[in-house]
């Protein structure tokens, strides 16, 4: 009876288990680049976040990490006050999602946004896949609709 007891608290106890530390590690990277690199504006500890073969995956091209570094760069000039948070993150393997939110005044004209001192509030979802602690591939999808919204466009 003891040992059917333990086995029905041990089965009832797995599925709760914490990810694997790999999987915990990934998911610490993927918050830290957009707390560090996004949020923060800091990007000397790229090279150790991103394979050196990194592809960002976009709709219409693939980019390099230097285009995608530029790229993100560009958010902080268009809105220098820039505060991103990371809402959720979900981790499966070597894949990590993460629901974040991007919020400033856009002072600087970039691309779409119009640089008049506008607010404005955007979300996006990011997917990561990792290989050796760091990140290979990255797929992001953007609200622009709402940005286009918030700009009138």
């Amino acid at each position: 009876m003891r040992v059917a007891t333990l086995l029905m608290i041990v089965l009832a106890v797995a599925p709760c288990a914490p990810a694997p530390a790999g999987t915990a590690d990934n998911v610490r990277t993927a918050r830290r680049y957009f707390l560090e690199n996004m949020a923060g504006g800091r990007f000397e500890h790229t090279d150790a976040m991103f394979a050196p073969d990194f592809v960002a995956h976009g709709a219409s091209a693939n980019y390099t990490l230097a285009q995608d570094v530029d790229a993100t760069s560009s958010w902080r000039v268009a809105i220098p006050d820039l505060k991103v948070t990371v809402e959720r993150t979900v981790a499966d393997k070597d894949m990590v999602a993460v629901h974040w939110r991007a919020t400033g005044l856009n002072t600087v004209a970039l691309g779409e946004m119009p640089g008049k001192g506008e607010r404005l509030g955007v979300e996006g979802m990011t997917m990561f896949r990792f290989a050796a602690g760091r990140i290979v591939e990255e797929w992001s999808v953007v609200d622009v609709a709402t940005l286009r919204k918030e700009f009138g466009q």
